[in-house]
């Protein structure tokens, strides 16, 4: 008997740790992450940069909302 194994699921989606895979593993999105954190920091003053970042709380909720929709 012949036993295929299929290369793009390779897991469960009954575990627990499955389900997280994508975003542990996806580079792609792990930098854009990264790189949202950086560009919107959570330690932004805009009194000591000079510049105001307005709309950063729903920016927040709007990106990470679009990454678990995904």
């Amino acid at each position: 008997k012949t036993i295929i194994v299929n290369a793009f699921e390779t897991g469960s989606n009954l575990d627990p740790e499955y389900r997280l895979a994508f975003f542990r593993e996806d580079i792609g999105i792990n930098v854009h992450h990264y790189h949202w954190h950086v560009v919107y920091p959570i330690t932004w003053r805009p009194d000591v940069m000079g510049k105001i970042k307005d709309r950063k709380g729903e920016l927040f909720y709007y990106m990470h909302q679009q990454m678990m929709a995904r």
